[in-house]
């Protein structure tokens, strides 16, 4: 009677272990991969990819200088010496200023070519009244730029939503070959005790030696279920040590002793609860449809310049002429001295901006109906997996009030056997269904959170959930 009662609490004692300080919380675990795993530092440097587009962007406003200076000198002639500076400053309008200094001379300058000795100061603008005025190159770069910068955020957030998930998918599975190594272990315990019982019946006369047989048979396959287990916990810590780095360079391993925390079924069920409520509002915020977006955008900056190329190319500029005084760096200001010109292109059949104008179309349709389909497929997946977690749930409830059962089943063919009313075959069979009772309720809870991962996962808030 006293082997059958140890039998009954064991399972109970071996539950009910404190957890020591090897435990790595999922929570510490999470932490880890979020601050020092390398994709981390990869999502990070979309960043930097999106700030340095932008500086280049930028750098089609920035001021140019230009110099040139060109002289020839022949049998003793100068033939000409030209000097030409300018200052050219882009502006967001498509209006180019300009301010520059020229000096020539020479016995064989062009008569168009002569200035005052001491040379002259010119400033001018340049102003396109057609093509280039409402959009350029220049500023379609840079809204471009703007775009990418929030194309890089959404794409940040997709490459942390995915590493946290299979972090989080391992950890679980983690859990999951923990409670197998315990459940192993435990019904390890309960043929080691059953079987020195019946040997020690056995040997008082008490029990036939088929009984100390049929217990070593059941001792045996435990032990065979508990090196299977030991096995997969083993696979699963390295696993699990791919997730833990420093610094995004160094990668760091488990101590040999470190343990997951227990399983918990209420993980994420506060958060995942709130999220459903508002999925019709934020799944238009969603990533991948903002990427949609942002593409929608970028050819509509392209039809927008294509449109422009349509226009006419007319340019005026207007430089004033300003000389160098004997006495002073500037002359005094003439408004008859200046340079006026303009200039006109514009191709009769626009063929080529047509056909970028229709092909822009084309492409704005075929994304508009990618982002209907994106659309319907996030809704259809988050929907499908609200049901699954559903269905989950119940699954673990049902296979708790199992277990349960099952349990009481062992108890009641332990006490039967104490009185000699059962037999050794029985409460194996009992202890069998009990201990795989067990490892399906560990499958449930896994399966119930990772359900709820892959909600998080399409709906791109595990980011912002852990």
């Amino acid at each position: 009677m006293k082997y059958i009662l140890v039998l009954i609490f064991s399972a109970y004692s071996l539950m009910t272990i404190a957890q020591d300080d090897n435990v790595l919380t999922f929570d510490e675990y999470i932490s880890i991969v979020k601050e020092h795993h390398p994709v981390t530092y990869q999502a990070k440097l979309l960043n930097d990819m999106a700030a340095s587009t932008k500086m280049m962007a930028r750098g089609g406003f920035d001021p140019k200088v230009e110099a040139d200076w060109n002289h020839k000198s022949y049998s003793g002639s100068n033939y000409y010496s030209v000097i030409s500076s300018a200052v050219k400053v882009p502006t967001w309008y498509g209006i180019d200023l300009k301010a520059g200094y020229d000096r020539t001379a020479g016995d064989f300058l062009d008569a168009s070519d002569a200035l005052p000795s001491r040379g002259l100061w010119n400033a001018g603008i340049s102003v396109p009244l057609g093509r280039g005025f409402i959009l350029d190159n220049r500023r379609a770069e840079l809204k471009r730029a703007d775009i990418f910068q929030s194309v890089t955020e959404q794409e940040q957030i997709l490459m942390v939503n995915k590493l946290l998930f299979e972090a989080s998918n391992t950890y679980l599975e983690w859990q999951a070959a923990k409670a197998y190594l315990d459940i192993a272990l435990e019904g390890l315990e309960l043929s080691s005790i059953r079987f020195s019982g019946t040997r020690q019946s056995y040997i008082n006369g008490d029990k036939p030696a088929i009984d100390t047989l049929e217990s070593y048979i059941s001792l045996q396959n435990r032990q065979l279920e508990l090196q299977k287990a030991e096995q997969i916990i083993e696979n699963a810590t390295l696993a699990l040590n791919n997730y833990l780095w420093i610094e995004g360079v160094t990668p760091i391993e488990l101590k040999d002793d470190a343990i997951p925390e227990a399983m918990d079924i209420n993980l994420l069920r506060v958060t995942l609860d709130s999220l459903v409520l508002l999925q019709d509002q934020w799944i238009a915020s969603h990533p991948e449809l903002l990427l949609i977006d942002y593409k929608l955008a970028e050819i509509d900056i392209d039809q927008r310049l294509a449109r422009e190329e349509i226009k006419p190319d007319l340019r005026l500029m207007y430089n004033p002429l300003v000389a160098v005084a004997d006495d002073a760096l500037f002359d005094q200001f003439n408004p008859n001295n200046f340079k006026l010109g303009a200039s006109f292109s514009y191709p009769i059949l626009q063929r080529k901006q047509r056909g970028k104008i229709q092909l822009n179309k084309i492409k704005i349709l075929n994304t508009e109906f990618k982002r209907t389909t994106k659309n319907q497929e996030i809704s259809v997946k988050l929907n499908t997996y609200i049901n699954n977690i559903r269905q989950a749930q119940r699954q673990y409830q049902l296979l708790n009030e199992t277990m349960a059962n099952y349990n009481n089943m062992l108890i009641a063919e332990l006490r039967k056997l104490s009185v000699g009313e059962s037999s050794i075959f029985l409460v194996n069979s009992r202890e069998n269904k009990y201990l795989e009772s067990r490892y399906k309720q560990v499958e449930a809870s896994r399966k119930l959170l990772i359900n709820r991962f892959i909600y998080l996962l399409y709906s791109a808030r595990i980011g912002e959930t852990l």
